[in-house]
C-alpha cells in the first residue's frame, strides 16, 4: 500500500465556525477514482450574538451532502439540522442512540421560540430588512422563522441511531463507530474511516465535546484496536487553556449560604443534563442532613421537565446510585400563575430554571424581578456568551443600574457562578485523551475561542508532538488529511465553499425589499 500522495485520496475538511457555537464541521472526501463524498459533523445554532446572522445560511450547497453525523444534543450543535433538510439535504443523519431519541425534545422546542421570538422582534425584522450592509437574500431569509416543526418533522424522519462501539459502513468507503463520551448522555466521539481497495485508509476520530466522566454514568471504553489506529483527531478545546486544579466547587456551600439566610435561591439551568445534575446535587445535599427537606424546590421549563421525565424513563441508562435523582419537595411549574405565586412566597425556597444563560424561557422572568431583590441569590451554573442576560447580570457591579427591556432596575440580588458543572475536559484531560492514541498523527484543534484554540495547539505541539503536526480548524481554513495525518493546508477561498443565491432568487429579493421599504416609509 503506498502513501498518499496527489493521486491518492483525502480528505478536506474545514470547521464552519469561528469559536464556541455553531458547531460544523464539513468534510469532503476525493477518492482515488475521482468520486467525491461530503458530509458534515454537527449542525449546530450561533449563540454567540455577533455570529447570529450566520445562522439564516449554509456556507454550501445542503443537496450535495451525502450525509450527517451528531456527536450529542445541545442545540449548538444541532440546532441547524432542520434547516439543512430544508434546504435540499436529502440524506441520513446518525447518532447515537440516545442522541436520536432526544434531538426532537430539543428541535422542537427551538422551532417554538424562533416563532414566539419573530412575532416579538418586528422592529430588529424591519431593522434588518433596511440595512444595505446585509445581503438581500439574508435580509429575506431573516423574515422568517429559521425552520418549524413540519422541518423539525422531516429532519427527525431522516435520523437514524447507532450503538456504542460498533463499527457500521454507511457508504462503501466510509465506515463510522460511536464512542461513549460523559460530556451527555447520549453524548459521543465518533471515529470516521474512508477506505478503498489498495489504499491504506484515513481514520479520523472527532472528540465532540469531550468529558472523562458523568455523575449520571460510566463512559464505556472503546475496543482496544481502536486506539492502535493511525488517526487524525479532531479535538474540541474549549477549556484548553483552563488547569482542573483551578475549577473550584462552590455550588453546595452558595446553596446552602442561600438557604440558611433565607434567601430565594434561582438557577438558571441547561434543559439536559445541568438540570438532572443540580437535582441529583439537591437529593445528595439532603440525603446528607446539610439541606432541609422542608425547603421547597420549583423546577420550572418544559424542556427541562421532558429530559427530567426522559432520565426517569430510562434508568438503565443511569448508574444505580444515581437513579433516584429527584429531591425531595420538587414542585413542577407548569403555568404562569404558578410563576407568579412563587414571586410572593416568603422564606427561603429553590427555583430552577431554563435557560442556562438566562436569556430564553421562563427566566426571562424571573431574573428581571429577583436582580432586584435583597434577599434572593441568583447562581449561573454554566459559561454565558458575551451578551446574554446572564453575563449582562454577571458583569454589572452590585448597585449599578440594570436596563430590561427598558425599565431601569438596580441590582441588588446576590449573582454568583461556578463552572465546577461543565461537561468540558480542562487541559489535562484533552491531552490524556489524545495520549491515548499512541499511532495520532496529526490533531486538529477545534471548538473555543480564537486565543484558547491557539494557546492549546501550541501546547498540544509541545507535550505530544503528532509526527504531521498540529493545526487549527476554522472557516477561513481547509486542513487536508491523509492516512498518515496532515498533508497540507488551504485557504478555503480555492474550494467550492459559496453561498447560493441564483440572479432569479436576487431579482426577487431585491423587489421584495423595494416593496417593504415603500410601505414602511
Amino acid at each position: 500500500m503506498s502513501k498518499n500522495t496527489k493521486a491518492d485520496m483525502y480528505v478536506d475538511i474545514v470547521a464552519l465556525h469561528s469559536e464556541v457555537t455553531g458547531s460544523c464541521n464539513i468534510c469532503t472526501v476525493r477518492l482515488p477514482d475521482q468520486r467525491k463524498l461530503k458530509f458534515i459533523v454537527d449542525c449546530g445554532l450561533f449563540q454567540e450574538e455577533k455570529y447570529q446572522k450566520e445562522n439564516y445560511y449554509l456556507p454550501f450547497d445542503s443537496k450535495e451532502i451525502d450525509f450527517a453525523l451528531v456527536t450529542h444534543n445541545h442545540i449548538d450543535h444541532i440546532g441547524r439540522i432542520p434547516k439543512l433538510y430544508k434546504d435540499g439535504f436529502e440524506g441520513p443523519t446518525f447518532a447515537s442512540t440516545t442522541t436520536s431519541e432526544l434531538m426532537s425534545y430539543a428541535l422542537n422546542n427551538t422551532a417554538e421560540i424562533f416563532e414566539a421570538a419573530l412575532s416579538q422582534n418586528q422592529g430588529k425584522v424591519r431593522r434588518a430588512m433596511q440595512d444595505s450592509s446585509i445581503p438581500v437574500y439574508l435580509s429575506n431569509l431573516m423574515s422568517a422563522p429559521l425552520f418549524d416543526k413540519d422541518d423539525v418533522s422531516l429532519a427527525m424522519d431522516n435520523v437514524y441511531g447507532l450503538e456504542y462501539n460498533r463499527r457500521v459502513k454507511i457508504d462503501p468507503n466510509v465506515s463510522v463507530m460511536f464512542a461513549q463520551n460523559g460530556h451527555l448522555l447520549g453524548a459521543s466521539s465518533i471515529l470516521v474511516t474512508i477506505s478503498y481497495p489498495g489504499q491504506r485508509s484515513i481514520n479520523l476520530f472527532f472528540s465532540g465535546d469531550l468529558a472523562k466522566s458523568n455523575m449520571f454514568f460510566d463512559v464505556k471504553a472503546m475496543p482496544k484496536n481502536i486506539y492502535e489506529l493511525p488517526v487524525t483527531i479532531i479535538e474540541e478545546s474549549t477549556y484548553g487553556t483552563t488547569s482542573n486544579s483551578t475549577i473550584k466547587r462552590v455550588f453546595d456551600d452558595n446553596l446552602i449560604e442561600a438557604v440558611d439566610m433565607h434567601h430565594t435561591f434561582i438557577a438558571p439551568v441547561f434543559a439536559l443534563g445541568r438540570t438532572q445534575e443540580i437535582l441529583l446535587k439537591i437529593r445528595r445535599l439532603q440525603e446528607a442532613g446539610k439541606l432541609d427537606e422542608s425547603i421547597p424546590i420549583f423546577l420550572d421549563g418544559n424542556l427541562a421537565q421532558s429530559y427530567t421525565s426522559y432520565y426517569n424513563h430510562h434508568k438503565k441508562l443511569l448508574r444505580e446510585d444515581a437513579r433516584n435523582f429527584i429531591p425531595a419537595n420538587l414542585t413542577m411549574v407548569h403555568e404562569f400563575s404558578e410563576r407568579k405565586a412563587l414571586l410572593r412566597k416568603s422564606g427561603a425556597k429553590i427555583i430552577l430554571t431554563t435557560s442556562g444563560m438566562g436569556s430564553y424561557g421562563p427566566a426571562q422572568f424571573y431574573l428581571p424581578y429577583y436582580i432586584s431583590q435583597p434577599n434572593a441569590t441568583i447562581h449561573f451554573c454554566g459559561y454565558t456568551t458575551p451578551n446574554t442576560f446572564g453575563r449582562v447580570l454577571q458583569d454589572t457591579p452590585d448597585g449599578e443600574l440594570i436596563d430590561i427591556k427598558g425599565v431601569v432596575v438596580e441590582k441588588k440580588a446576590r449573582v454568583l457562578s461556578t463552572n465546577e458543572f461543565s461537561g468540558h475536559a480542562k487541559k489535562e484531560d484533552l491531552i490524556d485523551s489524545i495520549t491515548q492514541f499512541p499511532n495520532a498523527k496529526s490533531v486538529l484543534v477545534n471548538h473555543g475561542d480564537t486565543q484558547v484554540k491557539q494557546e492549546y495547539a501550541q501546547t498540544v505541539e509541545s507535550t505530544v508532538h503528532p509526527s504531521k503536526g498540529v493545526e487549527i480548524l476554522g472557516p477561513d481554513k481547509c486542513v487536508r488529511v491523509g492516512a498518515y495525518g496532515i498533508i497540507k493546508t488551504l485557504p478555503v477561498t480555492d474550494l467550492e465553499f459559496r453561498t447560493f443565491e441564483t440572479p432569479e432568487v436576487q431579482e426577487k429579493g431585491r423587489q421584495k425589499q423595494k416593496l417593504f421599504r415603500r410601505k414602511n416609509h
